[in-house]
């Protein structure tokens, strides 16, 4: 019979929710600001998709304007890639406002991206950052707070959970029931935000495909709302006063949505400090001239180059070679620089892994630390999806300058002017194509966020059970 009691229990939380008109014009409030950031979102994504493909479309005619050029020049005078975004970053823009959106390609140099979001905008960009991931982050689990508070430590204030315990009701049951009704105000912000963030993504330019991962993001963010409203009965059970509920709710709302989000980088830069720009640029460089070893220097290298060539194509003097040896040059140069460039990057991303893993530890505090990767990775908007941009990008670039060199190679013989030539022409297949991250590859990188998500919706349906003790005490 008891069981029965539980869906009339949902029922009578539901109404009472309903009649609050102060919860009812917050939650509007909430699922109109939701639906307003994702289709400000959308229409700022937008007009950042038509910048980005018209300013490609004018970079790629600068390029085609060159005419006959120097094909070592050309290299130096480099190309432009603008960065796109996955239409899913309308929903979390996760940490493009902190990273570059175009990239300078060019010879002998790996250049990191620029033009960031937070260095300068509009108005309406600044807006942007308003996204329905943090409304959902920050703002949701505060009104299931405000929902849940007094759910049963203002209903032992009035004399009514005496009364409910008395008619038979267990407070296993009780629990139940006001779980499921505090439940259906999660159910009804994540309709919300999912009917938004699918028309802002329709609007954004996604497809069908882009639907999965939306509800991946979805799951992650039931499991986290679902640990708040569960922590909010367990706090309203376990204590006599409403008001000492809500206090303790508030405290671990601000700490968890607040404070640790924002101390979090600090403490792992200081835990796990990674190098500056300028330190990046002084050993890449320090590299390039002294060799891998520190004990190569570059003129040396290069006159055993010298060396192998002539001894190669069996001549005596470097004027003898059917080959421009400047070319030459040029193209081990290259290979070399794009090595040293790759390692040290390599090693800069992984000190920011070995971050993002601290940050993670962190969850064991606060939720927020495992929602905030594993949306942003759903939406391609973390650092992996900008270093897999990065790193196609320097793919791009290296095969673009190595056709160059090749070009300087073959030049033709008997011209012993300045070598110009159509650099468009020979660099007509060089393509570039950035790529998305496949979801199958954020999944297996970012499932232990899930499971901490998890972990943490358990531990406060356990926390739930468990002060449904003091409710058993508090009837005897």
């Amino acid at each position: 019979m008891t069981r029965a009691l539980a869906p009339v229990i949902a029922r009578q939380q539901w109404r009472l929710l309903a009649r609050d008109r102060r919860l009812g014009v917050l939650a509007i409030a909430l699922l109109l600001v939701l639906c307003t950031a994702a289709l400000a979102g959308a229409a700022l994504h937008q007009a950042r998709e038509r910048e980005r493909a018209a300013a490609q479309v004018e970079e790629a005619q600068v390029w085609a304007m060159q005419g006959p050029a120097s094909p070592h020049g050309a290299a130096h005078f480099g190309r432009y890639l603008f960065k796109p975004t996955s239409p899913l970053a309308v929903i979390d823009p996760g940490l493009l406002p902190q990273l570059g959106a175009s990239l300078k390609l060019e010879a002998h140099a790996n250049n990191p991206a620029r033009n960031r979001a937070i260095d300068g905008g509009t108005a309406l960009d600044r807006f942007g950052g308003l996204s329905p991931a943090t409304l959902l982050q920050v703002l949701a689990p505060l009104l299931i707070i405000l929902s849940g508070f007094a759910a049963f430590s203002g209903e032992q204030a009035r004399g009514l959970l005496r009364q409910e315990l008395a008619a038979g009701a267990s407070p296993v049951t009780l629990m139940a029931g006001r779980l499921a009704g505090l439940s259906l105000i999660v159910l009804l912000v994540l309709a919300v935000a999912l009917i938004a963030s699918g028309g802002s993504l329709w609007l954004a330019g996604g497809s069908v495909a882009d639907l999965v991962p939306l509800l991946w993001m979805t799951a992650g963010y039931a499991l986290y709302l679902f640990a708040f409203a569960g922590l909010t009965l367990a706090a309203s059970a376990a204590f006599a006063s409403a008001r000492t509920s809500l206090v303790i709710l508030l405290a671990f709302w601000a700490m968890a949505t607040l404070f640790v989000p924002r101390l979090a980088p600090t403490i792992a830069e200081a835990a796990a400090p990674t190098q500056s720009g300028p330190a990046f640029e002084a050993a890449v460089t320090k590299e390039v001239m002294e060799g891998p070893s520190g004990h190569d220097p570059r003129d040396a290298r290069l006159e055993r180059l010298r060396q192998d060539t002539m001894r190669r194509y069996g001549v005596a003097k470097i004027e003898d070679l059917p080959i421009d040896f400047n070319g030459v040059a040029f193209l081990h140069g290259e290979a070399l620089s794009t090595a040293i460039y790759r390692r040290h990057f390599a090693a800069l991303y992984d000190g920011y892994d070995r971050q993002a893993q601290i940050q993670r530890a962190l969850a064991l505090v606060s939720p927020v630390q495992a929602i905030r990767p594993w949306s942003a990775a759903m939406a391609q908007s973390d650092q992996h999806a900008h270093r897999r941009f990065l790193e196609e990008a320097d793919a791009f670039r290296y095969d673009l300058v190595q056709r160059l060199n090749r070009a300087i190679i073959h030049r033709p013989k008997g011209n012993e002017g300045p070598y110009m030539a159509d650099v468009v022409a020979i660099t007509r297949d060089a393509k570039f194509v950035a790529t998305p991250t496949p979801l199958r590859e954020a999944l297996s990188r970012h499932w232990i966020d899930l499971a901490i998500l998890a972990g943490w919706a358990a531990l406060a349906l356990l926390l739930a059970l468990a002060a449904t003790r003091r409710l058993g005490k508090a009837s005897a």
